[in-house]
């Protein structure tokens, strides 16, 4: 890979990074902030994926329940 062109903030901003985090190189660096990205993003993935499942599951349990209060009604007016 070649050479990124960066702003001298960002060139800054790396140079802080990598002192913080204790990592030697720029591409140490850039390693890490895409494992991070990637991470990220997977875990948007699942959260997304969930919170879909849970609204269709959650239909479905409002339908089943409104199905058996109606069965459970009519049962009583006929048994009742």
């Amino acid at each position: 890979m070649g050479a990124v062109a960066v702003s001298k903030e960002a060139e800054r901003q790396i140079q802080q990074l990598c002192k913080q985090l204790g990592i030697p190189t720029k591409a140490g660096l850039i390693r890490i902030a895409l494992m991070a990205l990637e991470a990220k993003t997977e875990e948007e993935r699942l959260r997304h994926e969930i919170q879909e499942s849970a609204r269709r599951c959650g239909a479905a349990d409002r339908e089943e329940n409104r199905l058996i209060s109606a069965a459970a009604v009519a049962r009583r007016r006929v048994g009742g």
